[in-house]
């Protein structure tokens, strides 16, 4: 069964970004057909709450327990912190993800933004490439 780490930006498409829900969708769709297994890190969380500070707590508070229930958490450590480092990634954050999908035993990475992976050693795809590659 293969894990998929999922991006920051793909958890909050998925959730709320209208114009790439569908994109989102059809990922979370074709893996679950293929009993693949979606990850996202415990720093994805804090990005999603920090991005959705405007909305008010009761919303904030149920959108976070809906990305809980859909995707597995890897936590993240100070191991991470130090495999990002060497990473030499132009975002640390980004650095840190890649480290959590590694950590996690991810077999890829799905992101919108896959220049920012460049540094990544599994691979990186944007959901369109991914549903290309698997369906």
């Amino acid at each position: 069964m293969k894990r998929i780490f999922l991006d920051t930006n793909f958890v909050i498409d998925y959730f709320v970004r209208e114009g790439y829900m569908g994109n989102a969708e059809k990922v979370l769709q074709l893996g679950s057909r293929l009993g693949f297994r979606f990850c996202i890190s415990y720093l994805t969380i804090a990005n999603f709450a920090y991005i959705l500070r405007k909305e008010d707590k009761e919303t904030l508070h149920s959108l976070v327990e809906r990305v809980c229930d859909v995707f597995e958490i890897i936590n993240n450590d100070k191991s991470q912190i130090e495999q990002s480092l060497k990473l030499s990634c132009d975002d640390f954050e980004d650095g840190l993800q890649i480290a959590a999908a590694v950590d996690g035993g991810c077999d890829c990475i799905i992101t919108r933004n896959t220049r920012d992976f460049a540094a990544s050693i599994i691979p990186v795809f944007t959901p369109g490439e991914f549903v290309e590659r698997f369906e």
